[in-house]
C-alpha cells in the first residue's frame, strides 16, 4: 500500500467513526435547557458521551486532517499547487478545531465538574456550538476547493464534485444555524452531515482507485 493509498484510508475512518458515534445513545442536549437539566442528561450518559467525544471529535479530527493531506497530494502532483494548498490548510484547520472541541467536550463529562451544580454547562455547550460553526466553514472550504480542483483536472468524477459544491452550500447555511435560530437552517445543518459522509467516502474510493492504478 503506497503512502497516498494509506492516507486515503482515513477518509473511510472518518465516515466509520461518525456513523458509530451517531449510533451511541447519549441523550439530547440543547442550550435552551436549564443548567440542572443539562447536568442530569450528562450524568445519565457520561460514559456513552465520553466514547462519542473521542470518536466524532478526536479520532474524526485526526482522520479529516489526514484525508485532506491525501487529497491535496493528489492535486499537488497534478501541478495544481495553489488551490491544493488551500485544500490542505482547510483540512488542517478543520481537524485542529475538532481536537479543540474534544477538549471542551471532555469538560462536559468530567466527573468532578458533573458533580457540581455550579458548573456552567449551558455556557460550555454554547461554546461547543460556536466552535462547530468555524469547523463547518473549514469543511466547506475543504469541499469547495476539492470540488473545483476535481472539475478542473477531472481526476474526480463530476457527480462527486457537484455533490461537494452542494455540500459547501449546506455547510455554510448549517453553520449559520448556530448564530440564527431558524428551523430551515437547522434542517440544512442535519442534512449536511450525511452529505459530508457520502462525499468523503466517495472521494476516498476515488483516491484508492487512483493509487492502485499508479
Amino acid at each position: 500500500m503506497n503512502k497516498r493509498n494509506l492516507l486515503a484510508f482515513f477518509g473511510f475512518l472518518y465516515v466509520t467513526v461518525w456513523v458509530i458515534g451517531l449510533l451511541i445513545p447519549t441523550g439530547t442536549l440543547s442550550p435552551s435547557m436549564s443548567n440542572a437539566e443539562l447536568q442530569q442528561v450528562l450524568l445519565a450518559n457520561q460514559l456513552a458521551r465520553l466514547i462519542q467525544v473521542y470518536l466524532i471529535d478526536a479520532v474524526a479530527g485526526i482522520a479529516i486532517l489526514l484525508f485532506a493531506v491525501a487529497v491535496s497530494s493528489l492535486f499537488l502532483s497534478a501541478e495544481e499547487k495553489t488551490l491544493a494548498r488551500v485544500l490542505l490548510s482547510a483540512g488542517v484547520v478543520a481537524g485542529t478545531i475538532s481536537l479543540v472541541q474534544t477538549g471542551v467536550q471532555l469538560t462536559l463529562v468530567n466527573s468532578d465538574l458533573l458533580a457540581s451544580a455550579e458548573t456552567p454547562f449551558r455556557t460550555l455547550l454554547v461554546l461547543v456550538n460556536q466552535i462547530d460553526t468555524f469547523k463547518l466553514m473549514a469543511l466547506a472550504l475543504l469541499s469547495i476547493s476539492t470540488s473545483m480542483l476535481g472539475l478542473r483536472t477531472r481526476l474526480i468524477p463530476a457527480w462527486i464534485n457537484w455533490l461537494g459544491i452542494l455540500l459547501t452550500i449546506a455547510l455554510i447555511l448549517g453553520g449559520l444555524s448556530f448564530a440564527f435560530a431558524n428551523s430551515l437552517l437547522t434542517t440544512v445543518l442535519f442534512a449536511s452531515l450525511p452529505m459530508l459522509l457520502v462525499w468523503v467516502g466517495a472521494v476516498s474510493v476515488v483516491m484508492m482507485r487512483i493509487s492502485r492504478s499508479l
